[in-house]
């Protein structure tokens, strides 16, 4: 769900790798920057001719973007990224934070009330950037990436290592990538040499494009492992992509538990439907579409 984008200063973003994350993302955009000891917020925009217009006079500063798929909460500025914990300090959030967020306000507002203002009220706006507090958000947060800047430029990126440096500018994704095209064939039968199901070859289905960082839904129940050390995917489970295999037709998927989450390899591709593909939103009611 989202981006999140950390630019460094001086480096460029072309304006097509921007259209393509907004069109994968396209519930509303924003950005933020510090200039003279203060942070500017600018969100809520929901055409990329909006967005750029207002984008393009800063594409060479230290800037933070998000580009927005909604999940919890209505589709408003208010919801968009970024965010401010305070006056001096905002951030931006990819991913899903299990327990937070209704029909109202999206998980990252909840989370932003429920603790960041409160860490930071008492511990300072430093005090968040401190090894041990980040390591502990962290380990609240799973695999959800965050991306914090202060009014002086002072930057911090929770779980760093999930996303990925490219030539000076941080994704928490691959969406701003052209995703390439895997086509897929068969149904699922277990694969008795191993622990997970494959895919075989038989009946023709329909082609789809799935790219590493795409959450996607489970559309059926999926067992993972043999016997005891089975494990299920339920239907409606929205997962995120850690990669795609396209010559075994599979995928690894990441669980959005936000203290431990899990890894299933080898996954059939046509277990899994992508946000645009999905017939309906309904599977999981936790998310309120």
């Amino acid at each position: 769900m989202c981006i999140a984008i950390m630019k460094s200063e001086n480096k460029k973003i072309s304006k097509t790798t921007l259209q393509r994350c907004y069109e994968s993302n396209p519930d509303g955009a924003g950005f933020m920057f510090a200039a003279n000891k203060e942070l500017t917020v600018k969100k809520g925009y929901f055409t990329f001719k909006e967005f750029y217009k207002e984008y393009k006079p800063h594409e060479n500063k230290q800037v933070l973007l998000h580009f927005r798929i909604k999940t919890h909460g209505p589709i408003d500025k208010n919801n968009c990224h970024p965010f401010l914990v305070n006056s001096g300090l905002g951030f931006i959030h990819n991913g899903i934070i299990s327990g937070y967020g209704d029909n109202k306000q999206s998980d990252t507002i909840d989370f932003n009330k429920s603790i960041l203002q409160k860490i930071v009220a008492k511990h300072g706006n430093m005090g968040l950037f401190d090894d041990p507090m980040v390591e502990l958000i962290e380990n609240v947060i799973g695999y959800s990436k965050l991306v914090f800047l202060d009014r002086h430029g002072n930057y911090r990126i929770m779980n760093e290592d999930k996303g990925h440096w490219n030539n000076g500018v941080w994704y928490s994704n691959n969406s701003y990538k052209k995703p390439e095209p895997v086509t897929y064939t068969g149904y699922q039968a277990w694969d008795k040499q191993d622990t997970h199901r494959t895919s075989l070859p038989l009946a023709a289905k329909d082609s789809c494009s799935l790219a590493s960082g795409e959450w996607v839904v489970c559309t059926e129940d999926y067992d993972y492992g043999i016997g005891d050390n089975t494990a299920t995917i339920k239907k409606g489970d929205w997962v995120e992509i850690e990669n795609v295999d396209s010559k075994s037709k599979t995928c690894t998927l990441v669980t959005g538990e936000y203290m431990n989450p899990t890894i299933y390899t080898k996954v059939p591709i046509s277990v899994v439907e992508s946000w645009e593909d999905a017939d309906t939103y309904s599977y999981n009611k936790s998310f309120d579409f």
